[in-house]
């Protein structure tokens, strides 16, 4: 008799033996081609030739969460609180002239037509001193999701310097990740497709945070 109880309990146990790993391969098959992509996707390993990015990467990464963000009010803005998402940080090399304005038009469409996933990137111009009243205006008009943040010129100058890229001219325009490295730069040669194109990507294989 109780040869005949261990042979039912060991037949109840393989089944949930077997669930349990379908539960771990169903996992992997869905994380292991999303982690390869994403290793992929920034170091360029396993691609033979060519490249997938149509930006510039940044060598090293450079994280911007401890630089000592404000808003035009002078209040500190602190990323590493806030939702993690992907980034836009625009740095206009002075006064926001037609260049930056450009620059600014060509990620204002590059979010417009990311459609339903809009809301996991933001867009910040990144200023030394408040625009005047006419620009200040004019962005709040045309870039209504736009969001305005200040750096003091030294630190302003440190960001400046440490995403320096020899293929890129200001205004720049870097992409921040949602750990907060800017690990890309595009200036007004880069069209709105190839913004697009990277962060399509990069959306489709990092998950919301």
């Amino acid at each position: 008799m109780n040869q005949y109880k261990g042979i039912a309990a060991n037949s109840r146990e393989v089944p949930s033996a077997r669930s349990r790993l379908q539960g771990v391969l169903m996992i992997a098959a869905v994380l292991v081609p999303m982690v390869a992509a994403y290793i992929v996707y920034y170091t360029g390993y396993g691609i033979p030739d060519g490249r997938i990015n149509q930006g510039e990467l940044l060598h090293p990464p450079v994280n911007i969460l401890n630089l000592p963000f404000s808003d035009l009010s002078g209040k500190p803005q602190t990323f590493a609180g806030e939702k993690a998402k992907w980034r836009y940080l625009i740095i206009p090399g002075g006064e926001c002239d037609t260049d930056c304005e450009k620059i600014l038009y060509t990620s204002r469409q590059v979010h417009i037509r990311l459609g339903d996933k809009a809301n996991r990137v933001e867009r910040l111009l990144v200023v030394m001193a408040p625009p005047s009243d006419g620009q200040l205006q004019m962005l709040q008009r045309e870039h209504p999701r736009l969001r305005l943040v200040r750096l003091e010129e030294r630190a302003w100058q440190q960001l400046h310097q440490q995403t320096e890229h020899r293929n890129i001219s200001d205004p720049r325009l870097l992409l921040v990740d949602q750990q907060g490295f800017a690990m890309m730069a595009y200036d007004n040669r880069h069209s709105g497709n190839q913004l697009l194109k990277d962060i399509k990507r990069l959306l489709k294989y990092s998950y919301e945070q």
